[in-house]
């Protein structure tokens, strides 16, 4: 699947600019969400550049708060997620993206970090 822009450079630092970056590091919390089966993939953190970026390019960027820098989503692995919508909340502090998922999501080499052998799942 080839990623497509979903917005112009223009039209992306208008989205950006109305959002409230009041988490880590000036950031909002980004839930990427496979576009198929609605399963999050991962949460990771966005600031206005990872905004900008992701809409702008078609492929998720995220900030990392470790590393203290904006990284595509699978530059050194290769599991890209292509962006195929983005959706902010009713407070602008949080957007969820929906993604078509190249490859694994988490790091830990799982579909999704919800699905690691680290992740716990309780449901009545």
């Amino acid at each position: 699947m080839e990623p497509r822009p979903l917005a112009t450079a223009e039209e992306a630092w208008r989205i950006a600019k109305s959002l409230n970056y009041r988490h880590i590091e000036g950031t909002v919390v980004a839930v990427a969400q496979d576009v198929e089966s609605r399963e999050v993939l991962m949460v990771g953190y966005m600031d206005p550049v990872a905004v900008v970026l992701t809409l702008t390019t078609g492929l998720a960027h995220y900030y990392s708060t470790s590393r203290r820098r904006v990284w595509l989503k699978g530059e050194t692995s290769g599991h890209f997620q292509v962006v195929r919508e983005f959706r902010t909340d009713c407070d602008g502090d949080a957007v969820v993206i929906k993604v078509y998922q190249v490859g694994v999501a988490c790091h830990l080499g799982t579909w999704s970090c919800f699905s690691s052998p680290n992740s716990f799942r309780v449901k009545l």
